[in-house]
């Protein structure tokens, strides 16, 4: 008995052109397509389906999405702008220091209730950032074009893709999955080194003019600064200066344009390396829908 074997998936906010056709297409025996579904918030579906008549096919079938649906979500920061899954931050106010209870709260509640004016400020409240997994609501992502054709065609290239691309588009997917932590900034610097080597040229002024010309046009700072940055703030990739000295910290300015402009060039080497035009998402597009 025939059966229709289907796996979908709802990913983040991700808002493809209003009147863009969607593609579909036939890997091995899935057949892989993207629609538009019903939900305001999410509307961008994507499935897989194949048809199955014994236990042993259902079986062969699950391996293959398996793979194809891991090559997908590797590419898809490039075809779509941003992670197929995307993590952020959520800001929570801690009420105590982690492990302990308080009655803070009631006693602020009474106190509130006084009104007595304060002499100074109190003391500062504690900070915890947490990453969440899943469905994000408090941003959007306005892709240029239905993604799916290339991403089918950025998962063939990544499969046969040497050593040194597949170790890029690593490094990249876990700084995207950790993002302004210093891990990130540190994958990011790695991630760096690696381009620098892919690109060609003898110096980085050569190296940044092989980069994309949408890449090259985007960049708020050269490539040459980008790399002596990896390498002299303290919270990147080295601690101690040449003279033994505790290297400066990242200023907000420069952390902002670190982030971007790192992203942007290891984007215009998986260009290069893949063969497909890579997403430039502008974070102005990213809104609260």
């Amino acid at each position: 008995m025939e059966r229709t074997l289907w796996y979908d998936c709802a990913p983040g906010p991700f808002f493809g052109p209003p009147r863009s056709t969607c593609h579909r297409e036939r890997v091995g025996p899935l057949e892989v397509f993207e629609y538009r579904r019903r939900s305001k918030r999410f509307p961008y579906g994507l499935r897989m389906e194949a048809r199955v008549h014994s236990k042993e096919e259902a079986q062969a079938c699950q391996s293959q999405v398996r793979e194809l649906a891991a090559s997908l979500a590797t590419v898809w920061p490039y075809v779509a702008g941003s992670p197929l899954f995307p993590r952020w931050l959520t800001i929570r106010v801690s009420k105590a220091p982690t492990g302990w209870r308080t009655n803070s709260q009631k006693i602020l509640s009474v106190l509130r209730r006084h009104r007595k004016p304060i002499a100074g400020p109190g003391p500062i409240a504690g900070i915890e950032l947490r990453f969440r997994g899943g469905r994000a609501s408090s941003y959007r992502v306005i892709m240029p074009y239905m993604p799916l054709r290339n991403a089918l065609s950025a998962a063939r290239s990544y499969l046969t893709a040497n050593e040194n691309t597949r170790l890029l588009l690593d490094f990249h997917s876990q700084a995207l999955a950790l993002p302004g932590s210093q891990p990130g900034l540190f994958l990011f610097a790695k991630g760096l080194e690696l381009a620098r080597l892919m690109l060609p040229g003898r110096d980085d002024k050569t190296r940044e003019n092989a980069l994309p010309l949408k890449v090259r046009d985007s960049l708020r700072q050269s490539l040459h600064w980008l790399y002596g940055i990896a390498n002299l703030r303290l919270e990147i990739r080295h601690v101690v200066s040449k003279k033994h000295n505790l290297l400066p910290r990242l200023s907000q300015s420069e952390c902002a344009d670190f982030l971007h402009d790192a992203d942007l060039v290891i984007r215009g080497v998986v260009e290069m390396e893949l063969g497909i035009p890579v997403a430039i998402v502008d974070r102005a597009s990213e809104k609260v829908p």
